[in-house]
């Protein structure tokens, strides 16, 4: 998988579209079409149940593990920590706890709208449908939050140089191992609150030269 797989496992994540009602996990469509859609059924398989999260937290750190211990996410979190910041945190955690449980049922955790929902859970079952999983450690730093009105994006950078896909079977690396894991790239979130006064994840972009090594 080389540079040219990233369209796939981090663009899919952008959104193509602006829904006009939020994404509700459960929720039937309406008769027209324009309603919220049901989640996908969540995938099972033999590494359900090893997604369990324990906390650490610091003076302006977090870690989040998981699988054991396998893998953990840290999170440096600005002196000053905007609410939305932590949504953001909340959806990079939840699509990697997705992988070492190997269910997409994490996902059902996050305030999202229904493309990029849909994108999401395209990007966790292309991993899922391989038998892939996560190991080791990310890192997400210089978390900034820009607010429009009604709108906001997340912008933080992403170190996944400490991470790699293995098999969920054998526990033995995928090779080769993506290149995009080896330099730090830009994600961003861009957020819209509804009329319940609720964020909501809108569309997710990746930016690969937008964070310095």
């Amino acid at each position: 998988m080389r540079r040219a797989a990233m369209v796939l496992v981090l663009l899919v994540l952008a959104g193509c579209g602006q829904p006009e009602r939020p994404y509700s996990p459960g929720a039937e469509p309406s008769a027209d079409g324009s309603g919220t859609a049901r989640a996908a059924a969540p995938t099972e398989s033999p590494q359900e149940g090893t997604g369990e999260e324990e906390t650490l937290k610091g003076k302006g750190k977090e870690t989040v593990a998981m699988g054991g211990g396998k893998f953990r996410v840290e999170i440096d979190w600005p002196a000053k920590r905007d609410p939305l910041a932590e949504v953001g945190a909340a959806y990079m955690v939840a699509m990697r706890k997705a992988l070492v449980a190997g269910s997409d049922r994490p996902l059902q955790d996050i305030d999202i709208e229904l493309t990029a929902a849909q994108a999401a859970y395209e990007w966790v079952k292309y991993f899922l449908d391989r038998k892939q999983t996560v190991r080791g450690v990310a890192r997400l730093y210089d978390l900034r939050v820009s607010r429009t009105g009604k709108g906001a994006v997340i912008d933080m950078c992403v170190d996944e140089a400490g991470m790699r896909f293995v098999s969920a079977r054998t526990g033995k690396a995928i090779s080769p191992r993506p290149d995009w894991l080896d330099t730090p790239y830009l994600q961003s979130l861009a957020m819209h609150r509804g009329d319940d006064d609720v964020w909501r994840i809108r569309d997710v972009r990746a930016d690969l030269k937008g964070c310095p090594a």
